[in-house]
């Protein structure tokens, strides 16, 4: 029973029935009471407001504290996982030290043979096609046959170069005739390669001339003052020349028109509401604290180390009855794969659990070859009986004569070493791969390379069913 809850069952049962000398008096006889009142002793409303002081919650586990904030200021933080973690010493080195044997030197020097050694060497390698073509120190011989010439020491390929040429006449040339106006005119038409300076000619009907006319207000129009034209753009208040302008007359409605509806500089907007009835200097808004405590100690804080520590209930709860502990070992919870449950026999289309049958990531991240069509790489291995394998192929485009198919039929039955007469779609593709290969090779003279393919290998792997 949570700590105030005795309180408030013994002050209502003191109310309502009264207390004898049993404990509690019924006051109302005639009705049936419900319920159980007691009364314990010791329980009192500053327990039940103080439970953290005269119920104290123990301490954290040790196995779970490394879990929890440093609790002290000034102690360096450490993640949970290196809590326990033995740090190795500054000069610890990591890895197999190295055995310092034999050197580079030692080891090229062990296959160098000198005298007869080397000849011996060199006629045993000189049997080999890629010493013939690619001898040590030479080019790669393609069995090209070249001109006499070419077989002379001086002879270079390419075209002489004549001396005297430098670079800068070949990027700029000298003595080039300009392109013609025509072509210029063209290549501005289609790339807007202008000239420099050159003004853009959209073709317009000016009617004046447009090379020698210049437009806005010339700078004699106003009695010559060069420099001029800024200061009298700043200063707008004076009338142009630095005077002051003339007094107009005008009507004392547009003046208070524009008054109000324009902004005045260095003043707020007027919202026509009048003056605010506020004093002279005015100031809306709290005055400044001049406490003397800055931003810099509010950040801070001072308060003391007791006042600094984490809460009790961080990482906790201390309402009785709420913590979350037990000593099962279980796993809570529904797991992913519902191993636990019968599978349906019929499955809906709306039933998205996982009853273990169904792949990993690894199949979805590397699908089969044939199955987006429904067939799994192990209907390849499944062994079947004669006919059916003939008329599997037969759907496929594949077509045999009896004589042919029974040959392939034998020697994929042979794969397997048993007595059943029954051979997988994946052994008889097999040989039917190697019958065409040798074909192929009768077909193109090799006589050697049909010898000794002539016999099939009579043992293959096959992967478990």
């Amino acid at each position: 029973r949570p700590a105030g809850l005795a309180e408030v069952f013994q002050s209502a049962a003191m109310g309502v029935l009264g207390q004898h000398s049993t404990g509690l008096r019924d006051t109302v006889p005639g009705v049936r009471p419900a319920g159980l009142a007691e009364v314990f002793a010791g329980d009192t409303v500053a327990k039940d407001v103080q439970a953290d002081v005269f119920y104290p919650q123990p301490d954290t586990p040790n196995d779970l504290k490394r879990f929890r904030r440093p609790p002290s200021p000034g102690r360096i933080s450490v993640h949970w996982a290196q809590v326990d973690d033995k740090i190795a010493a500054p000069d610890f080195s990591y890895g197999i030290r190295t055995h310092k044997g034999e050197n580079v030197a030692t080891t090229l020097d062990a296959g160098r043979v000198e005298g007869i050694a080397e000849y011996i060497h060199q006629r045993g390698e000189s049997i080999y096609e890629s010493t013939k073509r690619e001898p040590l120190g030479r080019g790669y011989s393609r069995g090209h046959v070249l001109p006499q010439q070419t077989q002379s020491a001086e002879f270079r390929f390419g075209i002489k170069q004549t001396q005297g040429e430098q670079g800068k006449e070949i990027i700029f040339p000298r003595g080039n005739v300009p392109e013609p106006e025509t072509v210029r005119k063209q290549y501005v038409m289609t790339h807007g390669s202008y000239d420099p300076g050159e003004a853009v000619d959209r073709k317009y009907e000016w009617p004046i001339d447009p090379r020698a006319h210049r437009f806005g207000t010339g700078a004699d129009s106003h009695g010559n003052r060069n420099g001029e034209g800024v200061k009298d753009a700043v200063t707008m208040d004076r009338d142009y020349g630095g005077g002051f302008p003339a007094t107009r007359i005008v009507k004392r409605e547009a003046e208070d028109f524009r008054r109000v509806n324009n902004d005045e500089l260095g003043k707020s907007r007027n919202l026509m509401q009048g003056m605010p009835p506020v004093p002279p200097g005015f100031s809306f808004g709290v005055g400044t604290n001049e406490s003397g405590i800055t931003a810099g100690e509010c950040i801070r804080g001072w308060y003391p180390e007791p006042e600094q520590l984490p809460d009790p209930d961080l990482g906790t709860c201390l309402k009785v009855g709420r913590r979350n502990q037990t000593v099962e070992t279980r796993a809570f919870g529904c797991p992913s794969i519902r191993n636990d449950i019968p599978r349906p026999r019929v499955r809906s289309v709306a039933d998205c659990q996982n009853y273990g049958n169904e792949v990993g990531a690894s199949a979805l991240l590397n699908p089969q070859r044939f199955e987006l069509v429904g067939i799994p790489d192990s209907d390849f291995l499944l062994r079947r009986p004669r006919d059916e394998l003939r008329d599997i192929l037969s759907c496929a485009g594949y077509t045999f004569d009896d004589d042919l198919f029974g040959t392939l039929w034998q020697q994929a039955v042979a794969l397997f070493n048993d007595s059943e007469e029954l051979a997988s779609l994946d052994a008889l593709l097999f040989v039917y791969s190697e019958h065409i290969n040798q074909e192929v090779a009768q077909k193109c003279g090799s006589l050697t390379q049909s010898l000794k393919q002539s016999q099939l290998p009579q043992t293959r792997p096959i992967p478990a069913q």
